[in-house]
């Protein structure tokens, strides 16, 4: 199961994508939102799988039973973290009012641990954060599969070139021994761990009521390589607000890499909690529903 959302479609059109990011630099942002309503509703039209997973996830984290309202505001938040994008990626950070929680702690303890991973999932907009320097002397290095959503990762490089220069490709084993290279030299390092890549082993851990698998790799690194390890999240919060906050994984010496997943996988459920439409994971990612026509 573990290639179920690279084999899915992306949730995109190059058509679309293309005419947006014109949009995007040549009118002012908000009338550009307004034209991303009637391409929501056309995705949600076609998208009966997405629109199904989507109400599967909403009906874990909502207090009351979803409804097409819910799943339409869970697609149009997945779209503005999108378009907005453009703006983070073209250095237009100034449009957004983005505020943070425990960065300072961070940055102070790049003075003692340089190398830090920092993880994360397919949540808000990771380009909200990596605008924000945390120091000349400090690098994060994203770790990203480049092969998957192409389109999207090809249309973003021409926006900005250097953008993903500074990035690990992900290349199966050898990008852990460049992880730990990378670590060793006081490179820090960002990985989106709630998705398992390829045909890696997988963890299952408990979230939201149900089972989901996540990547053994990444907690066996965090396990074996003693390096300190964050959490983080950048949350969309409707409008042109983001907020952007750390968390410290507490580690003990006898945490097994499952019980660090599982302590991932508890902070995940509580940030989905918090703010339900930021978790973009449009595919059959859940157990109970990877078998449902």
């Amino acid at each position: 199961m573990a290639q179920d959302w690279q084999q899915e479609k992306e949730m995109s059109n190059a058509f679309w994508l293309k005419l947006i990011l014109k949009l995007a630099l040549k009118l002012p942002r908000w009338s550009v939102r307004l034209l991303l309503h009637p391409i929501v509703f056309f995705f949600i039209l076609v998208s009966p799988k997405k629109r199904q997973v989507s109400r599967h996830y909403l009906s874990r984290v909502l207090r009351s039973k979803p409804n097409i309202g819910h799943i339409y505001k869970h697609f149009f938040w997945f779209a503005s973290a999108l378009l907005d994008r453009v703006y983070f990626l073209t250095n237009k950070q100034d449009l957004f009012d983005i505020t943070f929680a425990h960065r300072q702690e961070v940055i102070d303890s790049f003075q003692q641990n340089p190398g830090q991973f920092f993880l994360s999932g397919h949540y808000g907009s990771v380009e909200a954060l990596k605008t924000q320097s945390m120091g000349r002397n400090y690098e994060i290095k994203p770790v990203i599969k480049l092969d998957h959503n192409q389109t999207i990762v090809n249309l973003f490089k021409e926006l900005n070139p250097t953008f993903y220069e500074n990035v690990i490709p992900y290349n199966g084993l050898e990008t852990t021994f460049e992880i730990y290279e990378n670590l060793k030299a006081g490179k820090s390092i960002a990985l989106l761990a709630d998705r398992p890549v390829g045909d890696a082993a997988t963890i299952l851990v408990d979230f939201l009521g149900d089972k989901i698998p996540l990547p053994e790799g990444i907690f066996e690194m965090i396990h074996r390589f003693p390096f300190p390890t964050n959490i983080f999240f950048s949350e969309y919060q409707g409008g042109n607000r983001y907020h952007v906050k750390y968390h410290q994984l507490e580690i003990s010496k006898d945490d097994s890499p499952t019980e660090l997943a599982q302590k991932f996988a508890d902070i995940l459920a509580q940030q989905c909690l918090d703010s339900p439409y930021n978790w973009f994971n449009f595919y059959a990612y859940w157990n109970e529903i990877r078998h449902v026509d």
